[in-house]
């Protein structure tokens, strides 16, 4: 895709992505994911230590025996 825009003054400036951010072709790294979770989820009313044992549960997802153990961290 590629998105140009055009200043008042007349000059245009263009940016070219052949496979956006999060797409299989570049996937995403951990930092990013941990940046936004961090952003969203208390908006859900989680308290800080809710959301960081929840993204560690998530880092770990692997090796969790069942998914309650995220779930009752997200519940409120």
């Amino acid at each position: 895709a590629t998105v140009t825009i055009q200043t008042k003054d007349g000059r245009t400036f263009s940016s070219t992505v052949f496979a956006p951010k999060g797409s299989g072709a570049l996937g995403i790294d951990w930092a990013d994911v941990d940046a936004k979770y961090r952003s969203l989820v208390p908006r859900a009313q989680v308290s800080d230590q809710r959301v960081e044992g929840s993204l560690q549960v998530i880092h770990e997802f692997g090796n969790v025996k069942h998914v309650s153990e995220l779930i009752d961290l997200l519940h409120n």
